[in-house]
C-alpha cells in the first residue's frame, strides 16, 4: 500500500501530556486558534525556532492529516520540517517516509508546546500576551541574525519597543 494510498488514513498525534494546554489554546476556551491542526502547527513552528524536538509515548486522539492538507501550506510546512531536520536527504519527502515526516513534525510540536508551557507558567500573563511576546521575540532574533546592518547601527533604526 503507498502512502498515496494511505494519506486519508494518516494521522497526527497530539501529546497526551499538552492536551490540556492545546485546549486552551483553542479560540472556542479563549485561545486563538480555530482548531488542534492549527496550535500543532504553531507548537511545530516554536519548537523547531527553539531547536525542541521532544519525543513522546502517550498519546491522545489523533488528528487525521487531510486536515492538516487543508490548511494553507500545512503539508509544505510538514514537509519542510523533515527537509530541513534531514538536510542532503532529499528522500525523506519519498512516498515511503511519509510516517518519518509526520513524526518529526509531532515531535517539534511536543517540543514548541513544552516551551509554550513553560513560558505561560513563569510569565503568569494571559495566554495572547504570551503567544504576541513568543511571535515578537522570534521576529526579532530572526531579524538581528539575518541583517547585515551592525547591531550597534540597527539599534539605532529599529523601532522603539512600546511593550
Amino acid at each position: 500500500m503507498s502512502a498515496e494510498t494511505l494519506r486519508g488514513d494518516l494521522r497526527v498525534r497530539r501529546p497526551r501530556e499538552r492536551e490540556s494546554l492545546i485546549e486552551q489554546l483553542l479560540a472556542e476556551n479563549d485561545g486563538v486558534f480555530d482548531n488542534k491542526a492549527e496550535v500543532m502547527l504553531f507548537a511545530a513552528a516554536l519548537g523547531w525556532a527553539r531547536q525542541r524536538r521532544e519525543p513522546f509515548e502517550k498519546f491522545v486522539d489523533p488528528i487525521r492529516f487531510n486536515v492538516f492538507q487543508k490548511i494553507h501550506t500545512g503539508e509544505a510546512f510538514i514537509e519542510a520540517l523533515a527537509v530541513l531536520n534531514c538536510p542532503g536527504d532529499a528522500q525523506v519527502l519519498s512516498d515511503e517516509r511519509v510516517f518519518e515526516r509526520i513524526n518529526i513534525f509531532e515531535e517539534y510540536a511536543n517540543g514548541g508546546l513544552s516551551v509554550l508551557h513553560g513560558e505561560m507558567n513563569a510569565s503568569r500573563s494571559q495566554m495572547r500576551d504570551v503567544l504576541v511576546g513568543l511571535v515578537r521575540d522570534s521576529a526579532n532574533a530572526n531579524m538581528q541574525k539575518s541583517s547585515k546592518v551592525p547591531a550597534d547601527i540597527r539599534k539605532l533604526i529599529t523601532r522603539p519597543d512600546w511593550a
